[in-house]
């Protein structure tokens, strides 16, 4: 398999497509929806779910998980449970903002700009589940490691590590209010 970065920039790109297919209107609603899960995922489930899973295996099945196995079931399940989201975000009725999209060259701005945040925000956040959990892929041998310098240098600049938590609900705040105005 070819660096993890590729696979990075085809979710960034596939995203972009997607954007110039449905327009900007429509992928701001997906976009705070991914705030959404990313401040969910982030404030909630990243720092509190490796304990609660470790407790609910001990006094169910009387065993102790060991920290790889929580790594495990952590990247896969996050990942899992924000591709739902996303693909919840993308289905049917959407929540898409109002007006009558911009045309032209700025329109197609918009779409390119909007579809570049939303494939950051989700190519990011799932290479994120991998880094923060140390790759727990690789016992598959679906990605071996060590990433490239590229690589490393992006991993750096992953939205939950970029953006604190709380900022991801202050941003579900802000989106809501151009949502709703007038």
């Amino acid at each position: 398999m070819g660096p993890f970065e590729y696979l990075w920039l085809t979710v960034f790109f596939f995203f972009i497509l997607i954007a110039f297919v449905r327009g900007y209107h429509r992928e701001l609603g997906a976009t705070t929806l991914i705030f959404v899960a990313l401040f969910l995922i982030t404030y909630f489930a990243v720092p509190k779910l490796p304990t609660i899973i470790n407790k609910l295996y001990r006094e169910t099945f009387h065993i102790s998980l060991s920290q790889r196995s929580i790594e495990h079931i952590m990247a896969s399940g996050l990942s899992v449970i924000f591709i739902a989201i996303i693909f919840a975000s993308y289905a049917g009725d959407t929540f898409a903002f109002k007006g009558k999209p911009t045309k032209g060259f700025t329109g197609f701005l918009y779409n390119l700009l909007v579809g570049a945040m939303n494939g950051y925000l989700v190519a990011g956040a799932l290479w994120y589940f991998q880094d923060y959990f140390h790759y727990p892929v690789t016992d598959f041998h679906i990605l071996q490691l060590p990433l490239t310098t590229t690589g490393e240098h992006i991993a750096n600049f992953l939205p939950p590590y970029v953006v604190p938590p709380i900022f991801w609900a202050v941003l579900v705040g802000v989106m809501l209010i151009f949502r709703v105005r007038k």
